[in-house]
C-alpha cells in the first residue's frame, strides 16, 4: 500500500489524513543559515529536514504542540524555599505591626493582597 495511502491513528506526532489524502510538493523559503539549523535539528531527531518541517507546522496548526514541561526543583531548592519562606514570615509578623504604628496600613494590605493575588496565579491556591 503506497504510504501516502496509509491511515494514521493520529497519536503521538504525526497527524491523521484521510484516506487518498496524497501529500503534493509545497514551495517554502528559507535563509541558508535557517536551513542549516533547521537540518541541524533534523539530524539531532534522526529525521529527513523536510519531514521535521512538517511536523513542526502540523503541530503547530493543530495546537499540539502544548506547553513546555514544568521546571522540577531539587529536594535541596524545595528545602531552601521553605526556609526562606519561613524566615520571611517571622519577619513580615514582627514588623507588621511596627508598620502600622507608623500609619503604613494601607502599605501592608497592598503587600499582603500582591502576595496571596500571586500565590493564586502560580499555584492556583490562596484565600479568595
Amino acid at each position: 500500500m503506497p504510504r501516502s495511502d496509509r491511515k494514521s491513528s493520529g497519536n503521538g506526532n504525526k497527524p491523521s489524513r484521510n484516506r487518498g489524502d496524497a501529500r503534493r510538493p509545497r514551495s517554502i523559503r528559507f535563509a541558508d543559515s535557517e536551513w542549516k539549523l533547521v537540518e541541524q535539528a533534523a539530524l539531532r531527531h534522526g529525521i529527513p529536514a523536510g519531514e521535521l518541517v512538517r511536523a513542526g507546522a502540523l503541530a503547530l496548526a493543530e495546537d499540539r504542540l502544548g506547553a513546555p514541561p514544568p521546571a522540577t526543583l531539587s529536594p535541596g531548592h524545595l528545602a531552601l524555599i521553605e526556609v526562606m519562606y519561613r524566615y520571611v514570615y517571622i519577619i513580615a509578623t514582627l514588623n507588621r505591626q511596627q508598620l502600622l504604628d507608623a500609619g503604613r496600613g494601607n502599605e501592608v494590605e497592598a503587600l499582603v493582597d500582591a502576595a496571596r493575588k500571586t500565590m493564586k496565579e502560580t499555584m492556583g491556591q490562596g484565600p479568595e
